[in-house]
């Protein structure tokens, strides 16, 4: 199978379904939104938690290793201190859905921050054509520059009048592993939360350590959630994750959702397993109720 054959949607080494598919039904304009970003929710699905008028958002922007980062910060119209959580994206970029899930986290109770972790890079190309230039796109973005940027955002998080002092990661799939990163590099995270990310890789010069190898490493409290359909980060990479968290001493939970594939909390993308979503976004409110609720 070659990258004609594979869903722009998804990242090729983790979910293979067929491209021509996915163009024939959402439309190769809809592709481009959602790798460009902030682009169009695909399949008609409302950003609810984006639209809620009860929520306030703003644009900030913190300095980053001499570099200005953007974000978007949703949060309550509530008085009082709270917790923050950093949104990281999927490899597509800082698009609607990543805002609504930085909102949802603020119908919660918590500040939500999405950063823009392409900012120095610009907007992902376009993969309507093929995956292969995303990739490499990616591929050029160091570990060293996202562990500064999270380190930064939580900086920024932690000075706000309405903090309580206490500061959470989620990511999803890129951004699941850089969750992982984040919490065996970055010093003051109080918990972490990984949706499929990746647990194995072969080391670049800029991606050195896979997440597994790093776990020795991990501070946070992290709560892990895979799917036991997903092919390129299978439950026994899951399961191995589990047992080397326990075997250092972590405190982890790892959860592997039947019927759900990878992204299957992506409520945009036909990847999504409703059931599955409802459940790990339970267990991650939980999560960060109880560690970052100071």
């Amino acid at each position: 199978m070659n990258e004609h054959d594979i869903d722009p949607a998804l990242d090729p080494t983790l979910d293979r379904v067929s491209r021509r598919s996915f163009i024939e039904k959402m439309g190769v304009s809809t592709v481009a939104a959602a790798v460009l970003g902030p682009g169009a929710i695909a399949q008609g699905k409302t950003p609810e938690a984006l639209n809620d008028k009860e929520l306030v958002h703003d644009s900030v922007f913190f300095e980053s290793q001499g570099k200005r980062v953007d974000a978007f910060l949703c949060r309550p119209k509530t008085t009082g201190k709270r917790g923050s959580v950093i949104v990281v994206q999927e490899i597509f970029g800082l698009n609607d859905h990543i805002r609504d899930i930085a909102c949802r986290f603020a119908k919660a109770g918590f500040n939500g921050l999405a950063v823009n972790f392409f900012a120095r890079e610009g907007a992902p190309p376009d993969a309507s054509g093929g995956f292969q230039p995303l990739m490499d796109f990616v591929g050029k973005i160091s570990d060293s520059q996202i562990v500064g940027d999270v380190n930064a955002a939580g900086k920024l998080l932690r000075a706000r009048s309405d903090s309580n002092g206490t500061v959470g990661i989620v990511g999803f799939c890129w951004g699941g592993r850089v969750s992982m990163l984040a919490d065996a590099e970055v010093e003051h995270l109080n918990a972490a939360v990984a949706y499929y990310g990746r647990i194995k890789s072969q080391p670049t010069p800029n991606q050195p350590h896979s997440a597994l190898e790093l776990v020795p490493k991990m501070r946070a409290p992290l709560l892990g959630h895979f799917g036991a359909l997903d092919r390129g980060i299978t439950p026994a990479d899951a399961n191995e994750l589990r047992e080397a968290l326990k075997k250092n001493n972590k405190t982890a939970e790892i959860f592997v959702y039947e019927g759900a594939n990878h992204a299957f909390n992506n409520d945009t993308r036909e990847s999504y397993h409703a059931d599955s979503a409802k459940l790990a976004w339970k267990r991650t409110l939980e999560w960060f109720d109880k560690y970052l609720k100071a």
